[in-house]
């Protein structure tokens, strides 16, 4: 079967998503995108007005034009839209024009208001699948008496076993005699990082830090002020992550802490990928990720948005070391690409 696979960024876990989606053998892919992924041999268009503003409606109509021009070029059997939230703002229009085809849209993140639920509602109408990536996700669309969708583990999708800790401590410059916490990925907003900064005013125990992804909304300014009193126990990496340097991060820390507000509510890349090396996770109490932690025995949960509930979970685990047990490598064996590509083939082979 054909595969037309449609994403509005290159950047990040866009491109690794992609690359575990096309590892699989049983689909003839197309991939439109914004620029073309040089070391991916699979048929890609460049779709010139992918990097739309969300609030531009002009540029997303252009948008979808293209994309209907690409498909009625390559008349796929499937169309999926791999980034789906980016119809939430125009309730969907334009997914009309890919009724004659198969159409799957991946959701990441579903936040509910009147307007929000409304524009769900009327994109799974237009629809055949929809993809959500946590099973509170899933739930929250049932409760909108939506039936078509479907849940996929979020996977792991970097190659981060081959560094050993050892090596990465040294790399990085950091002792191997104090925990480390890690906070991986960009600086967003909603990721929380300033409710991290701030618990960490309060440890009482030994520790060191890593801060590693792109400067975005908190920029090196912010943190430096922030970490002002603790700099020292501070490794900050603020650019685009080489697949080695990820490694690197992963493999050096005891923790990966994830401080992120309410209004995130999807899953996590860096809990898949610390998960897969059995990293203790500390997350918020709220939505999926509260779910996720809690149910599987990964971690800690703490109270969302609370810098003082943080500090104490991370005073009381920089004290002992976190028991990993069945139920949380039962979990685990859910994040593989293996399992990822084969779930979608199955959705493919429903619709088909």
């Amino acid at each position: 079967m054909k595969v037309l696979l449609v994403d509005t960024a290159v950047s990040g876990h866009h491109v690794s998503y992609l690359k575990a989606l096309i590892s699989n053998e049983n689909c003839d892919f197309v991939i439109c995108i914004p620029k073309k992924i040089s070391d991916i041999e699979t048929k890609q268009i460049e779709i010139k007005n992918a990097n739309f503003n969300s609030g531009n409606f002009i540029q997303y109509y252009k948008w979808i034009k293209e994309i209907q021009s690409a498909a009625n070029a390559e008349k796929p059997d499937i169309i999926q839209f791999l980034y789906g939230d980016i119809f939430y703002r125009y309730f969907g229009i334009g997914l009309s024009k890919f009724k004659k085809y198969k159409t799957v849209v991946t959701f990441h993140q579903i936040r509910n208001s009147f307007l929000r639920n409304i524009s769900i509602k009327t994109i799974s109408k237009k629809i055949n699948t929809g993809i959500v990536h946590t099973e509170e996700l899933l739930r929250k669309l049932n409760s909108l008496d939506i039936n078509n969708a479907k849940h996929i583990e979020y996977p792991h999708l970097n190659d981060i076993n081959y560094i050993t800790k050892e090596f990465a401590l040294k790399y990085l410059g950091l002792s191997d005699k104090t925990p480390v916490l890690l906070a991986l990925g960009g600086t967003r907003f909603d990721k929380g990082l300033d409710i991290l900064l701030e618990a960490l005013k309060y440890a009482d125990k030994p520790f060191q830090l890593i801060i590693a992804g792109q400067e975005q909304y908190f920029d090196k300014s912010f943190i430096e002020n922030k970490i002002e009193t603790y700099k020292d126990n501070v490794k900050l990496l603020l650019k685009f992550l080489s697949d080695e340097e990820f490694s690197i991060c992963i493999n050096a820390c005891d923790f990966i802490v994830l401080p992120y507000r309410k209004i995130f509510t999807g899953a996590s890349g860096p809990l898949g990928e610390g998960v897969w090396l059995r990293k203790t996770i500390i997350g918020p109490n709220h939505g999926s990720l509260g779910d996720i932690i809690t149910k599987n025995n990964i971690g800690i949960t703490f109270t969302s948005e609370d810098s003082y509930m943080l500090s104490k979970v991370i005073n009381d685990q920089l004290n002992k070391k976190y028991e990993w047990n069945d139920i949380a490598e039962n979990y685990r064996l859910t994040l593989s690409v293996y399992k990822f590509k084969n779930d979608y083939q199955v959705i493919y082979d429903e619709l088909i």
